[in-house]
């Protein structure tokens, strides 16, 4: 087979990989151990793993990495972990190396890859995403709390609610049937469950901050996503103290895009006053660099 000819069959083989492929599928396809070594000493291909080669000129992303990775270990892994929240797009998870997940009994190790093994493959809740063999969210978000700082955490599985890829009995029932005594994840996870609302998730990470910040610091009794009526029309509240006759909203948005929302939102916020509530905002930077300026109005209104 002539090089223009290998390279365009290479090109073909890799094109639903991000670029990368495995040697024996190349020899499958006609195109020589000599051709590979001779596109590889030319810089055209280049080997990342165990008869696994990528095309330099596709660009490297975390996507590449993670096929390479799935390629390298064979049919029965699955991207796990990181890997596996960034392919569900869970807010703010990232995979700085690829996480896979194989079976106990295979022995395949790397230092750029991260491998997890199993004896339980039920319990990976296997399930394709983008054409790649990938744990189930329930799973995923269990490595994810052993992996990731508690906010970080709370935040990505919060994402996961508020999107409908799961809920808190679905996370409940996950526990219960494959929960092991000293899996690493489990117990942050319940810790987590026994913490947030199991109804309403956190609509933002600006809510997801606000809540730890009110547990953190005592304010426990508030109630979720508070309904207020007026004129047929239901408003809901992220943090209603109901025995005081005060409502803390989170209010992120520095500008309004639509004056039909401007609008909306400026109506909501006078309905809390007509029920006889005090409104307070709990803005991004009163959370996030003056939270003690923020704790302190909101212990003052509850006060008054």
């Amino acid at each position: 087979m002539a090089h223009e000819s290998a390279l365009g069959t290479l090109s073909r083989l890799s094109a639903r990989a991000f670029g990368v492929f495995r040697g024996r599928d190349a020899v499958d396809l006609n195109v020589s151990r000599k051709q590979l070594a001779a596109l590889r000493a030319a810089g055209v291909i280049e080997r990342i793993h165990a008869d696994t080669y990528r095309m330099t000129a596709v660009p490297r992303s975390n996507a590449q990495s993670l096929r390479a990775a799935l390629l390298w270990a064979g049919e029965t892994a699955a991207a796990a972990g990181r890997s596996a929240g960034e392919l569900y797009g869970l807010e703010r998870v990232h995979a700085p190396r690829p996480e896979i997940v194989i079976p106990r009994s295979c022995r395949v190790r790397s230092e750029d890859v991260v491998v997890h093994s199993t004896k339980d493959r039920h319990a990976l809740l296997l399930r394709r995403r983008q054409g790649i063999q990938v744990t189930g969210v329930e799973p995923t978000l269990v490595a994810l709390a052993a992996a990731l700082e508690a906010e970080a955490f709370e935040i990505a599985c919060e994402d996961a609610r508020r999107r409908g890829l799961t809920s808190v009995p679905a996370l409940r029932s996950y526990l219960a049937k494959h929960a092991i005594g000293g899996r690493p994840g489990v117990a942050p996870m319940r810790d987590l469950l026994d913490g947030i609302d199991p109804v309403h998730p956190a609509r933002s990470t600006l809510e997801v901050k606000t809540r730890r910040l009110l547990v953190a610091n005592g304010f426990n009794d508030f109630v979720r996503e508070f309904p207020l009526a007026w004129h047929g029309r239901t408003y809901r509240f992220d943090f209603a103290f109901e025995s005081r006759r005060t409502i803390l909203e989170t209010n992120g948005r520095r500008w309004h895009d639509d004056a039909a929302d401007y609008e909306r939102d400026n109506e909501k916020w006078s309905v809390p006053g007509r029920h006889g509530y005090r409104l307070v905002f709990a803005t991004w930077d009163k959370v996030t660099r003056t939270p003690s300026q923020l704790l302190g109005e909101l212990s003052t209104t509850l006060a008054a």
